[in-house]
């Protein structure tokens, strides 16, 4: 019952005031000028890296030839989508460029050479997009590349997508049309010059969403739009009506205002049944599903004294932010300051070159009249006039105490994260103090030691888990170990038990034993005998058994010698007569004769050789002991 006359309030037109806020000068002088095309640019630099995301991939190469909205990567995970050619042309660098970023840092980019034709890739209107499932029309949301357009850039099908997941409704739709950044008047246009086109994304929306009740939030400033959006809307949705506050644009501020509701910050809207989205992305949902048109490019409100016109425009995306100032005749100079993104929520470009983004809402030259200089940063008085006005109902001062002190972890659990960098807090500081300024960089630095962090507990995880791998295999060779001993106990146990004789073997081996020591005993015995007996020998016959053992000696080295010269013989008359009869002639080809001859035939010449050799050895050795004998006679 409470949420039923809560909806009832928010449907009867009731207002709500959100904490803080300011009321600076509205400096909108472009809210009359109709939304101009600008002339394509010779080049433009697409970045890549957050159209990647895991496992993503670009998909064209240098050299390629490129049509507009063809897509050029494909996105990893569900919060990326792909990004699209913005002009046709041909590929003509994927390096490192630099991009929109208070410091000026560097990402790759996709560089497109015109080629001046603005070759349109086939568009694929979704015909039946009336009768289509959400989950059809969100994956063309996602693949057309539409993402939040009104500064955050948060992915639109994601944000859709997570409100009706599960169990999940969505009770109230926000269109935001308040675009309360100074300045900036790209929303005010749009509503005025395509109402009806908001209107038609609105009904897509509604087909995926199936609201309660959708809600159009325009301030009150903006008279024109109002009329034309209550003309266009009718029956689809109710436009409301609000006060003029800074920043009554961020979403969960306009939750305040539209419904009463505070989300915390804990929460994403989207999951608390209320989803907020941008009248631009609207528009950009509409050309995705109804004509089928990929996000290439954008309007921009192009403002600043330093200028000799200013307007609105429809910039391509990925043109560079100097060629659509010189449009609007801007002049360059050392001391001018070009601001991106508007006066609150932007920041001053380092580099003229860098490439228009999605995120991009204005571009603002100021003049010193129109932007003061901060002035003399002086000490910070603790007047409080920062968390006055804070909307996040943070203390600005005591954040930024801590934070210049450099505790991080304190200055994170100030709720530092739940800054939306509005600007209230330093646009009514006494002192000058630039708190945003520094409130961004502690949040960038946070995210760099959070994601020191996340590597360190990832890097102890896995030493976590190498330490238990090791443990585990160090019990597993502890117990292959403990088993292999158990092994060879076992083995030793079982052989010592083998060694072990029976009674009969030590018999036998006893009986052994005595008969070889007898043996041994007996041929001592007979050795003592002959040497007593030698020792009765005359001298005359020692010399003489001397002799005849010398002479035997000598007759068997004799018949040693005379084996091995017969062997050599034997194997020199063998190789003597295979190489005679295996002689080739030089073709290569054996003798006729030899062909001829049989291996029984071989075998017996060989034999008859080695016979003849034999014979005439033996012959030599006869002829030589007799001339011995001669000789000794």
């Amino acid at each position: 019952m409470a949420q039923s006359k809560q909806l009832a309030k928010i449907l009867k037109g009731k207002i709500w005031k959100f904490f803080g806020g300011i009321k600076p000068q509205e400096l909108k002088k472009t809210g009359d000028i109709p939304i101009r095309e600008l002339p394509l640019p010779d080049s433009v630099s697409l970045p890549v890296n957050r159209y990647l995301g895991q496992g993503g991939k670009i998909i064209v190469s240098v050299g390629d030839k490129v049509k507009v909205g063809q897509p050029l990567t494909i996105p990893g995970g569900n919060r990326n989508v792909p990004l699209h050619a913005s002009i046709s042309g041909e590929i003509v660098a994927i390096s490192d460029h630099i991009i929109a970023h208070p410091s000026g840092a560097l990402e790759t980019c996709i560089t497109i050479k015109n080629d001046g034709k603005d070759d349109i890739y086939p568009p694929e209107p979704l015909k039946d997009w009336e009768t289509s499932d959400a989950d059809t029309l969100l994956k063309r949301i996602r693949d057309y590349g539409v993402e939040g357009l009104g500064g955050a850039q948060f992915q639109t099908a994601a944000k859709l997508g997570s409100s009706i997941k599960g169990n999940r409704n969505c009770n109230i739709f926000i269109v935001n049309g308040c675009e309360c950044e100074p300045v900036a008047t790209c929303d005010d246009r749009l509503m005025q010059e395509r109402a009806k086109d908001i209107v038609s994304g609105i009904k897509v929306i509604k087909r995926i969403l199936k609201p309660k009740a959708v809600i159009i939030a325009i301030e009150d400033n903006k008279t024109n739009a109002i009329k034309a959006i209550k003309n266009a809307a009718k029956d689809e949705a109710i436009v409301r009506v609000l006060p003029t506050l800074y920043p009554s644009g961020a979403a969960r501020n306009l939750i305040k205002i539209v419904t009463g509701i505070e989300i915390p910050y804990s929460e994403h809207t989207s999951d608390c049944g209320i989803v907020v989205d941008n009248v631009e992305t609207v528009f950009a949902v509409k050309q995705a599903v109804i004509d089928g048109i990929p996000l290439t490019k954008r309007t921009v409100t192009v403002d600043g004294e330093k200028l000799s016109d200013h307007g609105n425009a429809w910039i391509r995306l990925g043109s560079s932010v100097n060629f659509v100032l010189k449009q609007f005749g801007y002049t360059e100079q050392p001391s001018n300051k070009v601001i991106f993104g508007g006066p609150f929520m932007g920041f001053t470009l380092p580099d003229l070159s860098i490439p228009v983004t999605k995120s991009c809402t204005c571009l603002f030259t100021p003049s010193e009249k129109e932007l003061p200089p901060a002035g003399i940063e002086r000490n910070c008085i603790r007047c409080g006039r920062c968390a006055r006005v804070c909307p996040s109902r943070l203390v600005p001062y005591r954040m930024y105490a801590l934070s210049k002190a450099g505790d991080h972890k304190k200055t994170l659990n100030c709720g530092i994260k739940d800054c939306t960098e509005c600007g209230c807090c330093a646009y009514v500081c006494p002192s000058k103090i630039p708190l945003t300024s520094q409130f961004r960089k502690e949040k960038a630095i946070i995210r760099i030691l959070d994601d020191k962090q996340r590597r360190t507990d990832r890097a102890k995880e896995r030493m976590k888990l190498h330490d238990e791998r090791l443990k585990e295999e160090a019990k597993i060779r502890e117990a292959k170990r403990q088993a292999a001993l158990a092994r060879i106990a076992k083995q030793k146990e079982a052989a010592t038990k083998n060694a072990e004789p029976s009674n009969s073997e030590n018999k036998i081996s006893d009986s052994a034993r005595k008969a070889a020591i007898a043996a041994a005993l007996a041929r001592k015995k007979n050795q003592d005998k002959n040497s007593a007996a030698a020792a009765n020998l005359s001298p005359e016959e020692l010399q003489q058994r001397r002799q005849a053992a010398i002479a035997a000696a000598l007759a068997r080295k004799k018949a040693q010698s005379a084996a091995e010269k017969t062997n050599t013989v034997i194997n020199e008359t063998a190789e003597k007569t295979d190489k005679n009869l295996t002689v080739q002639s030089t073709d290569g080809l054996k003798p006729k004769a030899y062909q001829e001859i049989s291996p029984e035939e071989l075998k017996r010449r060989r034999q008859a050789a080695i016979a003849a050799a034999l014979a005439r050895k033996k012959a030599q050795s006869l002829t030589v002991d007799k001339q011995t004998n001669t000789k000794q006679d």
